[in-house]
């Protein structure tokens, strides 16, 4: 009796590329006894396999249930064949001509690689280049695709015969692995002087290294996306060196640590944190600090509850912290308002003046990817920054979603700052990993060539192009010189559409966007605001803060105490330049007040905005937390960790003025009760958590109003852990589905995504407006 054969043809999309996937193929098959073939191709892995109908069903059920753990599968379909009586099974050379929207993103050292790395009786031990099917750079180290070694960054480093053999060998763990490497045949580290001097090379190079940490030296190291300056986490004045070159005056410097013993030593990581920390992405994790830590010199994060953490996520970071006995601090390898350098000579000739010593290696960097940055919310994973481990991301786009034009590709520029861009290429969309602020020509510049380097490495050409509405921004005005056909996105409606997308959810809803500020109708600026969408997605502003000026126009967003004296002006009037009790007017010479009262009185270079963010700016002033901001977003965390060891319920007034259709959130009596609470010596720690319980109070408030029982929360407001998770609580005990960005940034780095959907639709009510 003859046994009973059948063919499949299996099309498998999504990330399935330098995952390990076709070697988990050619196993699955092997041990099945069936027969065929697969290969990469232009979009995914295409396998050809025929065997007994039991076999087949085994198969085709462990790849859709037990993929290897770093793949993703988007799509898998399947196609009867007539038996062509194949008599083994093999992995062919790849093939295809389309370009997959999924690319794997760069994989930390898993922990079968680490173990070798420290096995002296391994051939690759102390190896700073040791990887196998599972783990090691990918997105940084691809040149073409489909992915394989010869399109990659280790082209220039053929293998030995013994990393050959291993690659060949279907039982071994670096079957097929791209990036295979060892001491005879991979990639080489160095040490160097500031002034690029050759000192050592591999494991001594690195313990030098180590040493000079030891002894307050700052050292500057390739890593997986680009340079990294390092720094004795306990040596205070190895900090204070790396701040006066970084201009980094007081916004927190990132950990890296050993391992999670020594987390433990200087932070309290939730179970979540901890598996985030031990993640493929091995991502920084905010978390809060122990309150009774010593370990750290006072200029890591002063003045801060919270701390950024990461592990090590390549070999070369590993046995670096292996020889040291005290955590890194770990920042991009680059000068303010720069792209992290990826090569290694403009590394040295940039950063001669900061570092003393650069640890470097010859395996190319082929785009700059920063560290990517998470936190915890309502306990879920939420992205900060989407680099390193997370990008680029894919997303695709729900039936409501997709483009009226399906095949006319678009590339969204995004914002002005924490820039991403983003393509759409049929029903997916792909958003870049982090740009950086497009605050200075070279940012500018690496924002242009990221743009290209995506572009040619998927063969895209776009056809329309999304941008902000605000025409000034460096990525709207790179959107104008591209001469094709624009369509202007309203900010606001941006970080909606965002939200939207990623969750792939249809109206109606209630939308609740708050941020630091965006171009909004009439040339006015907003930032906190209230849209619905209704069933046919036209999008209406039903609500806003009242709004106030800002004094001094963008030199506002610096400087806290200017929305401050702006707001207490707006009631207060003129006599508001006596009340010198008031931190935000002490804080100002009599020279200064005397030329902004002149500039109120006048309206002369104060724009009216809507902006939650710079109402946390004045209350923030008001209780003398920061005047004068250093880096984006500082007073707005220094109110949130004010109240880090205070639990109240209590909240201020609440409550709204109607302006013609647009109910707007009266801010005035908050203020005043926030002042009484001042003069009656209530502890500050107390007011910012009523002053945060005030905003939620205001946000139920006005979702009840709305009658929506779907809401979006996005912006970079919601950064703010506080404020999102208590939001969250009280929604969703009023059976309020409650939808927040994990995926992507709530900040400007999710706005590309939501300018895509919204040039999808171009034409249509809900994409420019609507609003009132």
């Amino acid at each position: 009796m003859s046994i009973q054969i059948n063919r499949k043809k299996l099309q498998v999309t999504g990330i399935i590329q330098g995952v390990g996937f076709r070697p988990f193929i050619y196993r699955q098959a092997s041990q099945l006894a069936l027969k065929g073939w697969a290969s990469n191709t232009g979009d995914g892995v295409t396998v050809d396999i025929e065997g007994s109908p039991s076999a087949l069903e085994a198969f085709i059920e462990t790849v859709q249930k037990n993929p290897p753990i770093n793949s993703k599968i988007e799509s898998l379909t399947i196609t009867n064949l007539p038996v062509c009586g194949y008599q083994q099974f093999e992995l062919r050379n790849s093939a295809g001509q389309q370009h997959s929207m999924f690319i794997s993103p760069d994989i930390a050292t898993c922990p079968t690689c680490i173990d070798e790395l420290l096995d002296p009786s391994n051939r690759r031990y102390q190896y700073a280049f040791i990887s196998c099917s599972q783990c090691g750079p990918r997105y940084s180290i691809i040149n073409a695709l489909p992915y394989d070694r010869e399109r990659t960054a280790m082209h220039t480093f053929p293998l030995c015969q013994a990393c050959q053999n291993e690659y060949e060998n279907p039982s071994d763990r670096r079957f097929h692995a791209q990036t295979i490497a060892c001491p005879d045949c991979g990639p080489t580290v160095e040490l160097l002087s500031h002034q690029g001097k050759y000192l050592a090379d591999n494991i001594t190079a690195i313990k030098q290294a180590s040493a000079a940490l030891t002894k307050g030296k700052i050292v500057a190291l390739k890593g997986i996306g680009g340079f990294q300056l390092l720094a004795n986490a306990s040596h205070q004045a190895s900090i204070e060196q790396l701040r006066i070159h970084k201009s980094r005056p007081e916004k927190p410097f990132a950990l890296m640590c050993r391992d999670i013993a020594q987390v433990d030593t200087i932070a309290t990581p939730s179970a979540l944190e901890k598996k985030l920390l031990l993640s493929a992405a091995a991502p920084i994790v905010l978390m809060d600090k122990l309150i009774a830590c010593s370990t750290l010199a006072e200029g890591v994060a002063p003045d801060n509850t919270r701390i950024g953490i990461m592990l090590p996520c390549s070999p070369l970071h590993h046995l670096l912290l292996r020889h040291l006995p005290f955590p890194l601090v770990t920042t991009s390898g680059n000068l303010s308002n720069e792209p992290i350098y990826i090569d290694n000579q403009l590394a040295i000739d940039r950063l001669a003046n900061i570092a003393d010593l650069f640890l470097i290696h010859n395996r190319p960097i082929l785009r700059p990817v920063d560290d990517s940055v998470v936190q915890t919310i309502h306990n879920e994973a939420t992205l900060l920054r989407a680099a390193r481990g997370y990008a680029p991301v894919t997303i695709k786009l729900a039936d409501n979603q997709s483009t009226q034009h399906p095949h006319r590709p678009t590339l969204a520029v995004g914002g002005h700052l924490k820039n991403t861009f983003a393509i759409s290429k049929g029903d997916y969309a792909m958003i870049s990993q982090h740009n950086g602020d497009l605050e200075s020509l070279e940012s500018i510049t690496g924002f242009k060539h990221n743009i290209a380097d995506l572009s040619q490495l998927l063969e895209y050409h776009p056809e329309l192009i999304a941008q902000d509405q605000h025409p000034e921004y460096a990525s709207s005005l790179y959107a104008k010189s591209l001469h094709l056909p624009t369509v202007s996105v309203q900010h606001h409606h941006a970080h909606l559409l965002s939200c939207m997308a990623e969750h792939a959810i249809k109206p109606p809803l209630l939308g609740i966007i708050c941020d630091g500020n965006g171009l909004g109708d009439n040339s006015s600026l907003w930032g906190g605001e209230f849209f619905t969408l209704d069933p046919s997605s036209n999008i209406s502003r039903i609500a806003s803060l009242r709004p106030f000026s800002l004094l001094g126009g963008a030199i506002a967003l610096k400087e806290p105490r200017r929305s401050a004296l702006a707001m207490l002006w707006e009631y207060m009037g003129d006599k508001v330049f006596s009340h010198n009790s008031l931190a935000p007017i002490s804080a100002f010479t009599e020279e200064e007040k005397a030329l902004l009262q002149a500039m109120l009185n006048r309206r002369i270079n104060s724009p009216r905005s809507s902006s939650l963010g710079r109402l946390f700016d004045c209350v923030a002033s008001l209780l003398d937390l920061c005047q004068v901001s250093s880096y984006e977003g500082q007073a707005a965390q220094r109110l949130e960790q004010c109240f880090a060891a205070t639990a109240s319920d209590d909240y201020y007034r609440v409550l709204w003025q109607q302006d013609k259709e647009l109910a707007r959130f009266d801010w005035q009596p908050l203020l005043s009760d926030i002042i009484d609470d001042l003069n009656n010596a209530v502890p500050k720690p107390l007011i910012a958590c009523k002053f945060h319980n005030t905003l939620v109070e205001m946000m139920v408030d006005m979702t009840h109003k709305s009658g929506q029982k779907r809401v979006i929360l996005s912006g970079g407001s919601f950064q703010n852990r506080y404020l999102s998770e208590t939001l969250i609580r009280r929604l969703s005990a009023l059976n309020i589905k409650v939808y927040w960005q994990q995926k992507l940034p709530c900040n400007d780095g999710g706005l590309a995504l939501g300018q895509l959907l919204a040039a999808a639709n171009r034409g249509t009510q809900n994409v420019l407006g609507n609003s009132r």
